[in-house]
């Protein structure tokens, strides 16, 4: 092995006295789940505002990386990473807190995760919203469909 290879594999090896160093870069925080009758009952900037902070916790989870580094806006959702593995943990997941049908293939289309964060904000909201659709049809986001707990 030449020298700059060395270097190159070796770089970071004072940190290795650390037994729990790879696991400590490696492990991102569990989101928090947000409430489901407080996201139904504050007003829709508040709601975007903690589903945002919600789908970004859960994106860095899948991700494996930092909530602050993901690009909500400008990258569609395969260009941030997200396949058909994680994305199908990421519905999973997001179902399941919730409470709301995720359509897999749309949530891999997507244009962004903000697509994906005012989709559910407009579910999660009052009854009247405009993004309600009751069933399975081509929506990315569909309310009510799992039943509630």
């Amino acid at each position: 092995m030449d020298l700059t290879t060395k270097n190159w594999v070796f770089d970071d090896l004072d940190d290795l006295d650390d037994l729990d160093y790879e696991f400590a870069r490696d492990h991102v925080a569990e989101p928090e789940p947000p409430d489901l009758a407080h996201l139904a009952a504050c007003d829709p900037a508040e709601r975007t505002r903690l589903i945002d902070a919600y789908v970004r916790g859960e994106l860095a989870r899948v991700l494996r990386v930092p909530p602050d580094t993901i690009d909500t806006v400008g990258r569609p959702m395969n260009s941030l990473g997200i396949g058909s593995i994680n994305g199908l943990e990421l519905q999973r997941r997001m179902e399941a807190v919730l409470r709301v049908d995720v359509n897999l293939n749309r949530l891999l289309r997507a244009n962004s995760a903000a697509e994906l964060i005012d989709c559910l904000a407009g579910q999660l909201g009052p009854g009247d919203s405009l993004h309600k659709h009751d069933g399975r049809g081509d929506h990315l986001v569909a309310h009510d469909v799992l039943g509630t707990p």
